[in-house]
């Protein structure tokens, strides 16, 4: 069986996710990523010819050019990425944790660690083919489901060879405690743990929080959702986080990232926990805001192990530069299994186990 893998978008730098997998005559989209910058000109959806398309989760460098794809297309995606979509968007559901067939393949999805209802794809074409969407295996309240076996992986590499443990990053946010903060996040993202890890260090520190109601009500949607689809032992924080009121004059604020500038905020600094826009990096080389990474995407000891669990053969990092240097980099981790090529074709007569999640 041939399976063809064309990247129309997200390979060779941090853009928007589209990739093509053809195979058995059907032409699969995964994803469908906007631009990441006011006023970025999105090319890849010109013309073009898919049979369907898998969404991964509802960050906009993943779904955010759905409206430029016809209307008719069939769209799969999870029931709270739906909510995402361009209103009136027709939709059909991705389980959150299993499998389904998609034009006669049959597709197999688990959560992703990256976000609320966000979930990774794998194909069962070849000898599988595995999209990480975006993902993490450090979250404090989404679980990583183990993968089926893939000898091609098309993976998360946000943070090009970047290898530094959650933990490590927290304690270098704590450090800047001293001051009035706003941290402006993905309200269905990181928001959600880094509301939980807030409380518990504002009551440490004995400091006033705020938090968006935004990541209020999608805390309470993850507090709704089958307990197998959260990590374990965190309900109860959860609940003291609802129960808990805003203080008015908060030193902290957690606020939903509505393309927020220091202007906006006189008496906060600004501490951005994930990627910066051309116009943030300005800021933070102007010295005007903060920036402090949260892990919430595969650092590079994680996508090496993640690509040796799957079996993979061909490995692709996407979502990341891969200059010289970076390619360097990956070469010494990933070796002969490193794939940069644009298109690119694999061939067997085996299809893979999908065998049962870890």
């Amino acid at each position: 069986m041939s399976v063809r893998i064309e990247i129309l978008s997200g390979l060779g730098d941090k853009g928007p996710a589209a990739i093509v997998v053809e195979t058995q005559g059907k032409r699969l989209l995964l994803d469908a990523g906007g631009a990441l910058h006011p006023g970025d000109t999105i090319t890849w959806a010109n013309q073009v010819d898919v049979d369907a398309v898998l969404i991964s989760h509802d960050h906009i460098d993943h779904i955010g050019s759905v409206a430029e794809l016809a209307d008719n297309l069939p769209l799969y995606c999870t029931p709270l990425v739906a909510n995402s979509l361009p209103k009136n968007r027709l939709w059909r559901p991705l389980p959150e944790r299993g499998t389904l067939d998609v034009e006669g393949i049959t597709v197999t999805t688990g959560q992703a660690g990256h976000s609320l209802g966000g979930v990774w794809l794998h194909l069962a074409v070849g000898n599988g083919v595995f999209y990480s969407g975006d993902a993490c295996f450090e979250s404090l309240v989404f679980p990583f489901d183990t993968p089926p076996k893939a000898a091609i992986a098309l993976l998360d590499a946000s943070y090009g060879t970047f290898d530094q443990p959650q933990s490590a990053c927290l304690h270098a946010i704590s450090k800047h405690f001293t001051q009035p903060l706003a941290f402006p996040v993905p309200a269905t993202g990181r928001g959600l743990e880094m509301a939980l890890w807030l409380i518990e260090e504002a009551e440490t520190r004995e400091l006033t929080l705020a938090i968006d109601p935004d990541i209020r009500a999608n805390l309470a949607t993850l507090l709704a959702m089958p307990a197998t689809l959260r990590r374990p032992g965190i309900d109860a924080c959860i609940t003291h986080a609802l129960a808990r009121g805003n203080d008015e004059n908060a030193t902290l604020r957690l606020v939903n990232d509505r393309d927020d500038t220091p202007e906006q905020w006189p008496d906060h600094r600004l501490l951005h926990t994930g990627y910066l826009t051309p116009v943030r990096q300005a800021q933070l080389a102007a010295g005007e805001i903060s920036w402090q990474r949260w892990n919430v995407h595969l650092r590079a000891s994680h996508l090496q192990a993640l690509a040796v669990q799957l079996g993979a053969t061909q490995v692709v990092p996407l979502f990341t530069s891969l200059n010289d240097q970076a390619l360097n980099e990956w070469c010494t981790l990933l070796g002969t299994r490193l794939c940069t090529a644009p298109m690119f074709t694999a061939h067997s007569s085996n299809h893979s186990s999908l065998g049962s999640f870890a």
